[in-house]
């Protein structure tokens, strides 16, 4: 995926369209539909990670689908207290061993 793809997605799951986070980075949604051609600024991608709070690496990243699928998991993970943590975890031990 390029960074429009990768914009996009995040977006997307934040339920924002891109004209919206365009609007909210205070920059033009042109700019944004031209990642799909070209690399963004430094100054452009830090404004849409800020409103995207994501860092820019994950903007920039190359990532497959599987490894999407992979940082959703994290993401919804990394919001769940520590004690929910050591449950998803014994859960997923749990279901997976069965499946062996």
């Amino acid at each position: 995926m390029n960074v429009f793809d990768n914009i996009k997605a995040i977006a997307a799951e934040r339920g924002m369209t891109i004209k919206s986070l365009a609007e909210k980075a205070g920059i033009g949604e042109n700019s944004i539909y031209r990642w799909k051609r070209t690399n963004p600024s430094t100054k452009f991608l830090d404004k849409v990670a800020r409103v995207l709070n994501v860092s820019t690496a994950e903007l920039i990243s190359d990532n497959s689908d599987e490894d999407i699928e992979l940082q959703a998991i994290q993401k919804k993970a990394k919001a769940l207290s520590v004690e929910d943590k050591r449950r998803l975890l014994q859960l997923i031990e749990l279901v997976f061993e069965k499946n062996k």
